[in-house]
């Protein structure tokens, strides 16, 4: 994504953030911010260096989505302790989508459940 944007809160960064992933990739990144918001009701949103983070109040940041030439990454930070494990990064803690590619939509909500209940990164106000 060319251009990042600077720290802003609310859903509103977030929106923008959105609108300017290549159109390719728009499905994916719409697809997951959607599902974190069905399943995180409470969920509060910035765009933290030039990203989307999703957190709750008192638990800190839950997951953050990247977009990248090929593909969106979704890092989920209490991606260790979940069941099962995702697949990717240093942590385990991260999925990347491909353009055009199925993912695990049950899966995906099954993470996103079990990492609200857990400690999060750093502390959303």
């Amino acid at each position: 994504m060319s251009g990042r944007t600077a720290k802003a809160d609310g859903r509103s960064a977030v929106e923008a953030w959105l609108d300017r992933v290549k159109p390719e990739l728009q499905p994916l990144v719409r697809r997951i911010d959607r599902l974190i918001l069905g399943t995180m009701p409470h969920v509060v949103c910035a765009v933290k260096w030039g990203v989307p983070f999703y957190g709750l109040p008192g638990q800190g940041w839950i997951a953050g989505v990247n977009s990248f030439k090929a593909h969106v990454k979704l890092v989920l930070f209490a991606g260790s302790a979940l069941k099962p494990v995702p697949p990717q990064g240093k942590r385990k803690n991260s999925i990347d989508y491909r353009s055009g590619e199925e993912f695990d939509e049950k899966q995906l909500k099954a993470w996103l459940r079990q990492a609200k209940n857990l400690p999060g990164w750093g502390r959303v106000s």
